[in-house]
């Protein structure tokens, strides 16, 4: 998987979810493993942006608050927390005993007597340098923008001020007081991401250039360190022993096992070899039997028909709307009972802060289908194309194919003879490869938001690195938009609904209808728990029978 685009709303309080075993007693002490299908280039905090690389450092690192099952804000390094009365000024008393993970690893780095030169302790100043090193545009960090409210960060962005002015400082050893240049209800969340983790600047000049980049160059203070990181292999991570938090740390191990044949983590999932996955609605379906798991259904994914803009004739706008104008969508009965029609891009996952995005009985501005609009846009089109016809093929696979059937019926219908299309049935991995490499040009494809943000979908779909090769300029413009509205939640439904339905009028994309994925556990397992996206999995709390 690629890198992701900076998220805006990477932290705020949007899900919670626990899963647990449902009969017998679970136990401490236990190993747990999960899958990943990408694989980490860095676990520097600071820079971390895969599914991979933020999942461990998610249950590696530990800041100044944390998130608990719930979804709440908890205690992490700090002990307790005040903020002032105008929002502006937010104090936090860190513990004194809050300790890095150093293990034998470290040797090559620190020395023979690691343990007894280096200070273990985590201060103050590792939250300020962290957080200055976040905002410093020379990091490029993706979380960069969650801190935009800190005084003096939108001056640092731009080149106009020193890091250093940054309104974070050290009151002392174990105080860290953060200025805000507004109020932002979203800060606390924001203090959860990666790029909030402490990082001791000491051990970062050590690294020379390559804090993160292998497992004796990673300095971590959460419930687990990593022990073991073997490339696109596994990483280990092993229980932190120094780990003085207010949770007691449960396994004694958790592994992720980099997979990239994802038709085969069902099998490993229902065998026993991973404790807890995320599976698409194709995965899901391949377990013969689920009686076993604990499973979470999530409704984010939209199925759309996605059209490649690298083919000079779906470049041109007025194609793109004669096909989504001619798509008469009244009728999935192709599809099977309990298909949810799609009222959006947007799926019913995703939030605005604790709210759900798509309000009961709204939509968003969707082309209807219209035969007459469709004729003249098709018409326009070929006329700009300099074409006598078009000819197109439609990927999908074949449980949806007779739905697909339909609506290319209806295409040529409308648009006539002079519009030709050819089905082509895959199976849904050979549909996301093919996808994936850009070998189509429309296709039924599963847009599956892997987090609950509104905002964070709205732009790593639809980016510059986009499967379908969009690019334009006033739709990136949106995407700021949305990260300047990141700590006001109004502007930001505003900012959001306008990015939507751009894509649409644009007929960027046509959804169709909703479905599920699913975050699944053993049934032998309890404490696992996730919220707001797949980079957040926790495992400081699971059990196993």
């Amino acid at each position: 998987m690629g890198k992701r685009i900076v998220s805006v709303l990477l932290i705020c309080i949007l899900l919670s979810v626990s899963l647990s075993g449902c009969f017998g007693k679970t136990k401490a002490g236990k190993t747990f493993s999960m899958p990943i299908t990408d694989e980490p280039t860095s676990l520097d905090p600071q820079i971390a942006d895969s599914n991979a690389e933020r999942l461990v450092i998610s249950n590696c690192y530990e800041g100044l608050v944390t998130v608990g099952a719930d979804g709440t804000i908890h205690n992490g390094v700090a002990e307790s927390y005040s903020v002032s009365d105008n929002g502006l000024v937010y104090t936090f008393k860190l513990r004194q005993d809050a300790h890095w993970a150093l293990y034998s690893g470290h040797k090559t780095l620190l020395g023979e007597n690691y343990k007894e030169t280096f200070d273990k302790t985590v201060y103050a100043q590792d939250f300020v340098f962290a957080l200055q090193r976040a905002v410093d545009p020379q990091t490029g960090s993706p979380d960069a923008y969650l801190f935009s409210a800190i005084s003096g960060a939108q001056a640092i962005f731009t080149g106009a001020a020193p890091v250093s002015s940054l309104g974070v400082q050290a009151l002392d050893n174990f105080t860290v007081q953060i200025t805000l240049a507004y109020a932002d209800d979203n800060l606390l969340y924001a203090l959860t991401s990666p790029g909030a983790m402490p990082c001791d600047e000491e051990f970062f000049n050590l690294t020379n250039g390559r804090y993160g980049l292998e497992a004796g160059y990673t300095l971590g203070n959460g419930p687990f360190h990593v022990s073991s990181w073997q490339e696109k292999t596994l990483i280990k991570m092993v229980h932190n022993e120094d780990y003085n938090g207010e949770t007691d740390v449960k396994p004694s191990s958790l592994t992720l096992y980099y997979n990239d044949d994802a038709s085969k983590i069902p099998e490993k999932m229902a065998s026993g070899t991973y404790d807890a996955a995320f599976l698409s609605k194709t995965q899901f379906d391949a377990l013969e039997d689920t009686s076993d798991l604990a499973v979470q259904p999530l409704e984010n994914t939209t199925q759309s028909l996605i059209f490649n803009q690298r083919n000079t004739s779906l470049a041109n706008e007025n194609l793109r709307k004669a096909l989504c104008y001619a798509a008469d969508l009244s009728d999935f009965s192709a599809l099977g009972e309990n298909i949810e029609h799609a009222t959006g891009l947007v799926p019913p996952y995703c939030k605005i802060g604790a709210d759900v995005y798509r309000q009961e009985g709204q939509s968003a501005k969707l082309l209807p289908y219209n035969a007459e609009l469709a004729k003249s846009c098709f018409e326009e089109a070929l006329l700009e194309l300099g074409a006598s016809s078009v000819e197109l093929e439609i990927l999908c696979t074949d449980e949806d194919s007779n739905f697909i059937r339909k609506i290319v019926q209806n295409w040529q219908k409308v648009l006539g003879v002079k519009f030709v299309t050819t089905l082509k049935i895959v199976s849904q991995t050979e549909l996301e490869a093919e996808v994936a490499d850009g070998n189509f040009t429309v296709a039924l494809y599963p847009l599956t938001a892997t987090s609950v943000m509104t905002a964070d979908f709205l732009e790593t779909a639809f980016s510059s690195d986009n499967l379908f090769g969009f690019t334009d300029a006033n739709y990136t413009s949106m995407l700021s938009g949305l990260r300047t509205s990141a700590s006001d939640f109004s502007k930001l439904r505003t900012a959001c609904n306008a990015a939507e339905d751009y894509l649409l009028q644009h007929a960027v994309i046509l959804p169709l209808f909703y479905q599920e994925s699913y975050f699944v556990t053993s049934d032998d397992t309890a404490g696992i728990y996730f919220y707001s996206s797949e980079d957040y999995v926790y495992f400081i709390d699971a059990t196993k029978k």
